[in-house]
């Protein structure tokens, strides 16, 4: 866990996404939960270290964000569409999926339920505690339910996943136009540190290149589009314009993301 700020910490060394943890003199505030059981038992250990916590916020509907929030205390907060998501998956899926990804983990399954949301909000939400303010605010394009999260006394924003920091973006649910105008708002923000989905730390620095990947996969598959090309020639040869690795160790492999992500795109723009 690295210290950002004098309040605020994240964690970038758990798979999958980035965890956040916000500490207040009147209690503290977590950002996302491990994909694995095995690891929120050890992330809850050490973020229990730092005093107790009263909220906890899953910043998207995606499991690498939210499977493990069965094993954190506090209030929890989501996006209504990230509830509404989770309310249709259902605790049997999620036990078959640990399982499969984290067989050492089931013994810390027993009596798992999936978590829903006890607060959720639409367009924004501001939270204050322990003379800190913790704005929510929307960030769709990536996921439906994407939310970011705002300290503005510290200076320091946590973008979920639309912001993939030097890794390769998923993009086999996005809206892309959505994205750019969450990455447009990003970057209204008066931050000097942003913690990304995936990835290290950055700064607003990253939004330009951030923005240009997405706005290249629009553009090689539009042209595929536009010269007549089906779903399945596209995906035999399209370039993916992302310079960056996948993150490893991710369910799909770097073929069947690129092919998820070219049909995605085919769904929207044909």
């Amino acid at each position: 866990m690295k210290q950002v700020t004098e309040n605020v910490y994240a964690e970038t060394g758990i798979f999958a996404c980035n965890l956040g943890l916000i500490t207040t003199k009147e209690g503290n505030v977590l950002i996302d939960t491990p994909h694995f059981a095995t690891d929120a038992v050890r992330w809850r250990d050490e973020v229990m270290e730092k005093g107790e916590v009263l909220y906890l916020i899953n910043t998207e509907e995606h499991p690498d964000h939210t499977e493990t929030s069965h094993f954190f205390p506090g209030t929890l907060i989501t996006h209504q569409k990230t509830r509404e998501t989770l309310a249709e998956v259902g605790t049997e899926t999620v036990m078959k999926r640990m399982a499969h990804l984290n067989p050492e983990g089931m013994p810390l399954m027993e009596g798992f339920r999936l978590r829903l949301a006890d607060v959720t909000f639409t367009e924004g939400l501001d939270m204050f505690l322990g003379g800190l303010t913790v704005r929510l605010f929307s960030l769709p394009g990536h996921s439906p339910g994407g939310i970011g999260v705002y300290i503005p006394e510290e200076r320091v924003v946590f973008t979920t996943d639309i912001i993939f920091h030097r890794r390769k973006c998923w993009l086999h649910e996005a809206d892309p136009e959505k994205w750019l105008q969450s990455l447009k708002r990003i970057g209204e923000l008066d931050v000097d540190v942003i913690v990304p989905g995936h990835g290290e730390l950055c700064t607003k620095a990253y939004l330009e290149e951030q923005s240009n990947i997405i706005e290249q996969w629009v553009e090689v598959v539009r042209s595929a589009i536009d010269k007549g090309l089906s779903e399945e020639e596209a995906k035999a040869k399209i370039t993916p314009p992302d310079p960056h690795p996948k993150q490893p160790n991710t369910p799909m492999t770097e073929e069947e993301l690129n092919q998820a992500i070219i049909s995605r795109l085919y769904q929207i723009y044909s």
